[in-house]
């Protein structure tokens, strides 16, 4: 005789979880005085996946303060795709332009550009004095040119150029960066405590007491309860049910974890 084997497994994906949970909640409010789940406990279902929703909300605006951080720190050192070395108000303007001075300065001489932070090239022969595109190799650079201006005083051969707009670039383009960072952390932060609501964080399970996925396994096994033999019915609540039958005459476990 053929044994039903079926499965109503809780999903460990965030946001399945919280799909599943919204779905409980809505079924319960459809059926209303008819549904089989008690206030409470649906209760203390939306109070948790509201939690986790006020979460995600910080996490994804922290997200997007993050872009937006590193998209006006690319704009001030000139890194944007539209931006070139002959961009003007750019910190990559400014060194590309106190880089060709000092090699007009020192031709023939070129490696004394190393005294500013510029790394020199000579293949075959050959002098290159590259900009670096990464931003903290900029910033550094910068850092070391304003270092070699104010040691040499009033003899530095970079007075021609406005330092003090490129040190304040510079450090706007830093403190863009450390805030950059700033809401990363934190947003890394949203995520867990949302994780955490809904049991979904690692080393988590549904058998973790006041998290969606814990709610969602008591609403579960409830339902399996109310309908014994009729375990499809669940998928009207949003659970996956998945059925396989067995010729065998011993018992069939049902996984239900």
């Amino acid at each position: 005789m053929a044994r039903r084997n079926f499965s109503v497994d809780i999903p460990k994906n965030p946001d399945d979880v919280n799909k599943l949970g919204n779905n409980i909640v809505t079924k319960h409010t459809t059926d209303g005085a008819a549904s089989p789940i008690s206030a409470d406990l649906i209760t203390a279902l939306t109070t948790k996946l509201t939690e986790g929703d006020y979460q995600y909300t910080l996490q994804k605006n922290l997200e997007r303060d993050r872009e937006q951080l590193i998209e006006e720190r690319n704009q001030i050192l000139g890194l944007l795709p539209t931006q070139t070395t002959v961009t003007t108000g750019t910190v990559l303007f400014q060194l590309t332009s106190i880089r060709d001075f000092l090699l007009g300065q020192f031709r023939g001489s070129e490696r004394r550009l190393g005294e500013w932070g510029f790394i020199v090239n000579s293949p075959k022969g050959n002098v290159q004095v590259v900009i670096p595109r990464n931003p903290d190799k900029m910033v550094k650079l910068v850092i070391d040119i304003i270092k070699k201006h104010q040691d040499d005083g009033a003899a530095s051969i970079l007075s021609v150029f406005d330092m003090t707009a490129l040190q304040n670039a510079n450090n706007t383009a830093a403190a863009k960066l450390a805030q950059a960072e700033a809401a990363n952390r934190n947003k890394e932060t949203a995520t867990q405590a949302r994780n955490n609501a809904l049991g979904a964080a690692k080393g988590q399970s549904s058998k973790v007491p006041g998290t969606v996925s814990y709610i969602i396994r008591s609403i579960r096994d409830i339902l399996l309860g109310i309908y014994r033999g009729q375990e499809q019915k669940l998928g009207d609540w949003g659970f996956e049910v998945n059925f396989n039958n067995s010729s065998s005459g011993a018992t069939v476990p049902v996984p239900i974890a």
